[in-house]
């Protein structure tokens, strides 16, 4: 079975897709071993005695779902650490080897009978590498891996989504081997058959991946689509000749999309409420102001895609309050959102005439949401539009654009007015007689839209070393007077990926020598490039060096912003 055979083909939209609009925004829970080391990605050899959550919650944390309006839950059943949140015949990397309710814990179970207590959807991810286990990367892992899917898609009820990532092959315990393992990554899981068991046992379920088949990524950790994205996308493969695949992309379009791409495949934006994926203290007071979660939802949903917030519990099991209130927070910010259903107006698509809409009193407001809408359902037929408002100077435009598709919000400076016209300057072909796109008026508060500065990112006492926007790999500093230190911070360039380094060595000097202080893996950094905080027990340092030992792209420069002592 060849895999581009199971995708649904543009510009119609699959009866799989049409019903899960209805989940606009949902989040991805990250709880597991990485909540009680301080990690983002596990190696593989923690002990699962580690998981011993305190006072364990899935209702709170469910609830809190309720609260922040998020519509699904979808579980990391297993991460990159091979450590299963369910008592899996597979493995015994699982949590009936945790102290966790005595070993007879099933965090799955736990989290899919709370979501149906509380009406929401309940999804999952299994993630395919696996650090743990001695058999990645043969032939045999990959019996192991399917019927670790068919046992989270036939134990746990109806699936709204089935989520797979990107993350295959490297560093790794693997049943004590502790080395390296690559996989072709466009063949090793045999995608088209290892999707066809999510279609068999959940046929409900929308298939998230890097190339879909209902959901693609969007190409960052940010939550971010192009504001002119397109649903439809043509998934090519990293390495010409061979097939596409999770990790295996050309990743230049995710973005963006395809205007004349084959496939109907919208963004899923995914993005932590936190920097990082998982739990960790330092981040308690960075959780993502209302403003930025706001520009989120008008570049995920806004820009026809679906949002996904990932949210961490804490070492007791539960969502910190922080967390808690920001959800409320969000929902509240999105309600007060003014938008007078009363005021949608159906507008038929017709090339190149202008069409007015006109209301009985003005109206004020600083936003327009735009949405195609068609049977038998397609998507993508505006090719370019433009909204206009009547003023006292006249006609004066609002905006314009290229997409529309299952949904388009864009904003613009405030007007007052009566009367509104959409032009629709190219569509895609001729539509079916009903085909429409509705047209809403919004009014966005603007303390929303305003930009606000983010936390302070250097702790008190840091010491900023120099350091070239692109550095050599490795880098020495002598310091002008000897420092007790406890750790470094050190800060990708967040503009692009290349050049990042994904593995490190740092050593100080005292009394003429050197030794190593802490060395290891800035774990999804090209992902999510954020700020790498390295502690350790206090040193005396006369003198530091800090080395990429492995950079993503094996370049020979490096790419950062800075580098702070920690003392």
């Amino acid at each position: 079975m060849a895999l581009l055979d199971q995708f649904n083909p543009g510009p119609f939209v699959s009866p799989i897709l049409a019903a899960h609009l209805k989940h606009r925004a949902y989040a991805i829970i990250h709880f597991g071993l990485n909540t009680f080391t301080d990690r983002e990605w596990g190696y593989g050899d923690e002990s699962p005695e580690l998981f011993n959550p305190t006072d364990f919650d899935a209702d709170q944390i469910v609830q809190a779902c309720v609260d922040g309006g998020l519509s699904g839950l979808i579980l990391v059943c297993k991460h990159h650490d091979g450590f299963c949140l369910w008592p899996t015949k597979t493995t015994t990397h699982n949590i009936s080897a945790a102290p966790f309710r005595g070993g007879r814990g099933d965090l799955v179970r736990d989290f899919a009978d709370a979501c149906r207590r509380h009406g929401v959807a309940f999804g999952a991810y299994v993630s395919p590498w696996d650090r743990n286990h001695p058999a990645y990367g043969t032939a045999a892992y990959l019996q192991i891996y399917r019927e670790q899917l068919r046992e989270i898609c036939t134990g746990y009820g109806e699936l709204f989504e089935v989520w797979f990532d990107g993350a295959n092959g490297g560093d790794g315990y693997y049943g004590g081997a502790r080395e390296t393992r690559k996989i072709d990554q466009s063949t090793y899981y045999d995608w088209a058959n290892t999707w066809k068991i999510v279609r068999e046992l959940q046929p409900l379920a929308a298939i998230f991946s890097d190339v879909g088949p209902d959901l693609r990524w969007v190409g960052n950790e940010k939550g971010l689509a192009a504001p002119e994205a397109s649903a439809l996308f043509t998934p090519v493969a990293a390495v010409s000749g061979k097939e596409p695949a999770p990790g295996f992309l050309d990743y230049s379009r995710s973005t963006t999309g395809d205007p004349d791409g084959a496939y109907c495949l919208p963004p899923e934006c995914d993005v932590p409420l936190r920097p990082g994926w998982f739990y960790h203290a330092s981040q308690d007071g960075q959780v993502r102001s209302v403003q930025e979660l706001v520009k989120i939802y008008l570049r995920s949903i806004g820009c026809g895609g679906f949002l996904n917030l990932g949210l961490a519990p804490d070492r007791r099991g539960r969502l910190h309050a922080n967390d808690v209130l920001r959800l409320k927070e969000f929902r509240q910010a999105l309600r007060s959102i003014s938008r007078d259903e009363r005021n949608r107006q159906s507008i038929a698509l017709q090339c190149g005439v202008p069409q007015v809409i006109e209301y009985c009193n003005p109206l004020t407001v600083n936003a327009i949401e735009l949405q195609e809408a068609s049977c038998p359902r397609q998507t993508e037929l505006i090719q370019e539009y433009l909204v206009e408002a009547q003023t006292a100077d006249g006609w004066v435009p609002l905006v314009s654009g290229k997409a529309v598709g299952l949904r388009r919000v864009k904003t613009f400076p405030t007007v007052t007015a009566r009367r509104f016209r959409l032009t629709l300057r190219k569509i895609r072909q001729i539509p079916q007689p009903d085909a429409h796109c509705d047209f809403q008026p919004m009014a966005i508060p603007a303390e929303l839209l305003a930009e606000v500065p983010l936390s302070p990112l250097l702790p008190p006492g840091a010491v900023t070393l120099p350091l070239a926007r692109d550095a050599a790999p490795t880098q020495t500093w002598e310091l002008e007077q000897p420092l007790a230190i406890q750790g470094f911070l050190f800060v990708p360039g967040a503009d692009r990926a290349a050049s990042l380094p994904s593995h490190y060595r740092f050593e100080v000097q005292t009394g003429g020598q050197w030794r190593c202080a802490a060395e290891g893996e800035f774990s999804n950094i090209q992902a999510n490039p954020l700020p790498q905080t390295v502690t350790f027990p206090p040193l005396k340092a006369e003198a530091v060096r800090f080395a990429a030992t492995r950079l993503v792209d094996g370049g020979d420069r490096m790419n950062c912003d800075g580098f702070h002592l920690l003392t």
